[in-house]
């Protein structure tokens, strides 16, 4: 049974009453959540309210002071996810997310990645001075050296195939997995190139079609991910300083792993009734990473539900905290309905 809560409250204190408690200490695959950025506008009327500090010093402390109490609610290989924006103050950026990193680290978190949250749609600038700003930064933090991810949940397909710029080959003509690897002609090919100089004539490498038939994969058939030819992806004079570098390169069957760069369109749900809200599709490829099903997720600031409709859909348990009491309703609602959705769904199929 899926369960879905949402408190009222301030962050800092359900937090820490939660890693109070033996039952919710390690309790969380991920917490992720967008909390209100430095300044940019008013929620509501409540003190307690994150981003209406007098400098930016202060609202870095306390959102540090917020995820660092959230490290004991994560389980060993759990994850933090931050998605936060930046402030300009007088032309210049106060480089607040960066801040916030270093601060984590302090804290106990290990810095995973910055992934760059590209808004292709994002409102233009009407300033004479600036940049128009396009993205946004998403923290990824994990309580140990390592956590748990998912990376077939969200491979891609190759640029070409993507793109459309190679034709689909037949089935037939397109191999998964290698066959029958030649180790002994793997260790030869290895050592040809490895003692390869400068000025080694061409002709004394081996072929790509060697390399390719070596290591177990017919030069003439196509990567299911790219639609390459493997004799395209076979490389015939890697010498010199890149002997780190594998001979032979072949894509994942699955897909291949996305860059830290995200294009996910900003858009509003629900009647457009939160103007900040950040999309489904970007909670959702995180959520689909960094836990599976049946795990328990947590969003410090859920705001009107995005991160509990995603994991109502995507069948994780979740337990939202939010200031006000308005949002909280929202967001119950907004939740339940599309729990509701997914359950009709499922009967329909």
């Amino acid at each position: 049974m899926i369960s879905y809560q949402v408190l009222q409250g301030d962050s800092y204190d359900i937090l820490h009453s939660l890693s109070e408690n033996p039952e919710q200490r390690g309790k969380y695959r991920i917490i992720i959540t967008s909390p209100p950025y430095f300044l940019h506008r008013h929620y509501g009327q409540d003190l307690h309210e994150i981003g209406q500090e007098k400098t930016a010093v202060i609202f870095i402390e306390k959102l540090a002071k917020i995820f660092i109490a959230c490290r004991d609610l994560l389980t060993e290989d759990g994850s933090l996810w931050i998605v936060i924006g930046d402030t300009r103050r007088k032309s210049g950026k106060l480089m607040i997310p960066h801040r916030l990193a270093f601060k984590l680290i302090d804290g106990g978190y290990t810095f995973r990645d910055d992934v760059i949250w590209y808004k292709k749609n994002s409102v233009s600038s009407s300033s004479k001075y600036n940049l128009a700003q396009a993205y946004e930064i998403v923290l990824f933090l994990s309580k140990n050296e390592r956590s748990f991810t998912n990376m077939n949940s969200i491979r891609v397909s190759g640029n070409e195939a993507r793109d459309g710029r190679n034709k689909v080959p037949s089935s037939d003509m397109m191999q998964f997995e290698p066959l029958a690897q030649d180790k002994e002609k793997i260790t030869r090919i290895r050592q040809i190139i490895h003692d390869a100089k400068h000025n080694t004539p061409f002709e004394e490498l081996p072929t790509t079609s060697e390399i390719a038939r070596a290591y177990g994969y017919d030069p003439e058939k196509y990567c299911p991910t790219c639609y390459r030819k493997f004799k395209r992806h076979a490389t015939r004079k890697r010498i010199g300083d890149h002997k780190h570098y594998p001979i032979f390169a072949v894509c994942n069957p699955q897909g291949k792993n996305p860059t830290n760069v995200w294009e996910v369109p900003t858009k509003a749900h629900y009647g457009n009734e939160h103007f900040a809200i950040f999309p489904e599709d970007l909670i959702a490829r995180i959520v689909k990473f960094a836990t599976e099903k049946g795990d328990w997720v947590l969003d410090p600031f859920t705001g009107r539900g995005t991160t509990g409709i995603v994991c109502a859909y995507l069948e994780r348990n979740f337990l939202g905290i939010e200031l006000y009491s308005e949002n909280v309703s929202k967001a119950r609602e907004n939740i339940m309905a599309a729990a509701k959705e997914r359950i009709a769904l499922k009967i329909d199929s």
